[in-house]
């Protein structure tokens, strides 16, 4: 394992311009530290968090750093290292204490992560830029979410036995993330071997719309149970309300939902989407109608950069999935494989949201061997 490059920290600490031109767009790992076991996987011999350089995605030019989990398997590592999985997280909310690498793993999760580890796939988990690091999370920011994404893999496979053969691999927000990072990476990171990737939950925001439209309406049993989807158009507007001085929440959100908005820059996603149930809180309940432009500003920043990726993408899609709607993961699916991206698509009859992750395995497995042979 290579030391930590303890200059780094201090030319990033006393002269940040420098330091983005010594260490690129990411580089080498500055901090680490064991995770406990209470944040860590069964299947792993060592496990992680560690702190690196990158770029705020953002504005395009602000050294950072950010934070990532790194799982190592058990066993002896292959005389090239470990190959790699690149695991993106669903939605856990935009306060920094909801990173994952500060939290234990979900058993879906878990259960998930530890299949890899099992099969020798090494873990890097990244946390995405605000969540275990400075400022605020920006909530589905293609950029921020793939250049963070890109600077944890490369900090990773220069500080960690681990090969540069990358598959990405995510759920829900983290499936948004690894799409993004697999459009961003030509540019962003070309010595960065990306072999595959596997997506579930995906959201999509094309440019006519649609895709906000759909996230302002609930499903049919939403008014007597809450809309789960609320919870993202509260971390939409905060990520709105931080680049754009004089946005007042009374006129986009109805007075029921004010103390959530409030508390959503603190609390993490199981605690807003219970709240939300609680109180029954539906589109018609919580939002204005000019929350719709709010959103359409934002989207712009939603989209991905390319829907052309050099290589194969694995697409799994729940046929019960509310919180992403169904139509449209299938409109993505149908999207990419007319820009000529080479897409296997899988769509699971009577699985949810969160259901999908597990059962899609069998399938995607076997993709992401396949995949990895031809390289």
């Amino acid at each position: 394992m290579k030391p930590v490059r303890w200059w780094g920290i201090f030319i990033w600490l006393f002269c940040p311009i420098a330091f983005a031109q010594l260490t690129g767009r990411g580089g080498d790992m500055i901090w680490q530290t064991r995770l406990p076991e209470s944040r860590g996987l069964i299947e792993a011999a060592e496990q992680y968090r560690i702190e690196y350089p990158s770029v705020d995605g953002i504005d395009g030019i602000t050294p950072r750093v950010d934070s990532a989990a790194v799982f190592i398997p058990k066993g002896v590592a292959p005389s090239v290292g470990w190959p790699v999985v690149v695991w993106l997280h669903g939605t856990v909310g935009v306060a920094h204490d909801c990173a994952p690498s500060l939290n234990a793993r979900t058993a879906r999760d878990s259960q998930y992560l530890n299949t890899w580890l099992s099969l020798g796939f090494a873990v890097v988990a990244p946390d995405y830029a605000g969540l275990g690091s400075k400022g605020l999370h920006h909530y589905l920011h293609a950029r921020s979410e793939a250049w963070s994404t890109l600077d944890a893999a490369n900090a990773a496979i220069t500080s960690f036995p681990l090969q540069n053969k990358l598959v990405l691999v995510g759920q829900s927000q983290g499936a948004h993330a690894a799409f993004s990072s697999a459009g961003y990476q030509p540019t962003y990171a070309p010595s960065l071997n990306i072999v595959a990737t596997v997506l579930t939950g995906t959201p999509y925001f094309p440019q006519d719309m649609s895709a906000v439209k759909s996230l302002l309406t609930s499903p049919r049993e939403s008014p007597a149970s809450g809309d789960p989807k609320i919870p993202y158009i509260f971390y939409m507007y905060h990520s709105a309300a931080n680049r754009t001085s004089g946005l007042d929440a009374k006129n986009y959100f109805l007075p029921v939902a004010l103390p959530l908005l409030k508390d959503a820059l603190t609390q993490c996603i199981h605690q807003q989407t219970e709240q939300v149930l609680v109180k029954r809180l539906s589109m018609e309940n919580t939002v204005k109608p000019d929350i719709y432009n709010v959103l359409s500003n934002l989207l712009p920043d939603l989209v991905y950069p390319t829907l052309k990726i050099n290589h194969a993408v694995f697409i799994g899609i729940g046929d019960e999935d509310v919180n992403v709607p169904t139509d449209m993961q299938v409109k993505f699916a149908q999207d990419i494989k007319h820009a000529g991206t080479r897409a296997e698509v899988h769509r699971y009859i009577g699985l949810d949201h969160s259901g999908v992750v597990n059962p899609s395995l069998r399938d995607s497995l076997p993709f992401v061997l396949q995949e990895m042979s031809k390289h």
